[in-house]
């Protein structure tokens, strides 16, 4: 990242709701409700700027996130949700949920198994009994093809960025390298340059990574459709979770 304009550091956390318009949350919410076996509590992992932690329906809602600036932005709300700032692979609550969830590939952002594992044990120590654990990752198809060497581009009120989406050193990852050119108050761009690295994995080593956690794999498919199994070519794979008793 350039350290050039302060003022803009993490761009993606202080314009992501602008950054990232079209994302489908009603889809991710239809998904959660199927599986609400109760709603008293929930955990929402990677929160972000709480756009789907505000929708959905428990009677406690915590949010955690570890982006200073998003935090910022969903604690400018003032709703009554638990916000924290955590790291997903070691972060500790008083407390256990009757659902957590993490959407929007947040787990992509781990950068192995042990780091996957890790988070998975955290997340097994905060459900109750009979809770339930849902997060989707990218596929390896999406992976391989969308994130190898490819270039896309987007305008918004405040914001131009061009993002390359390059190959990753380790297997199925992808290094997102962002040049954004944010809007000032005198109607001039300035340039920041943000970089993310993210990592998947294939169904069979997912499924394994749930078992090492103490977890069991309850339903798994593909791009919202929870009445087809995974398939080979998708975007995303989504994971029900709950604890082996």
């Amino acid at each position: 990242m350039t350290a050039d304009n302060n003022r803009h550091k993490d761009v993606l956390g202080q314009f992501y709701n602008e950054l990232t318009y079209d994302i489908p949350y009603n889809l991710w919410l239809d998904i959660i409700h199927h599986f609400q076996n109760k709603d008293q509590s929930v955990l929402d992992i990677g929160c972000g700027t709480g756009n789907l932690t505000r929708q959905l329906d428990f009677k406690t809602k915590y949010g955690m996130d570890i982006s200073q600036s998003m935090l910022e932005i969903v604690c400018s709300h003032k709703d009554e949700i638990n916000y924290f700032k955590a790291d997903m692979k070691e972060f500790t609550l008083d407390r256990t949920f009757d659902m957590i969830v993490a959407t929007v590939d947040v787990l992509n952002y781990l950068k192995d198994e042990d780091e996957f594992i890790n988070t998975l044990k955290n997340v097994h120590d905060h459900m109750n009994d009979d809770g339930v654990f849902i997060f989707d990752i990218h596929s390896k198809y999406k992976m391989q093809n969308d994130f190898n060497n490819m270039l896309y581009t987007d305008d918004t009120e405040h914001v131009t960025y061009i993002w390359h989406a390059l190959q990753g050193e380790a297997p199925l990852s992808a290094v997102h390298e962002m040049t954004y050119f944010v809007k000032n108050e005198n109607d001039m761009y300035e340039r920041v340059d943000e970089e993310y690295t993210q990592r998947t994995y294939e169904h069979k080593d997912v499924i394994k990574m749930i078992e090492k956690a103490g977890l069991y794999l309850d339903t798994a498919f593909s791009d919202f459709d929870i009445n087809h199994p995974v398939t080979t070519v998708c975007d995303r794979n989504f994971y029900i979770v709950k604890k082996a008793l």
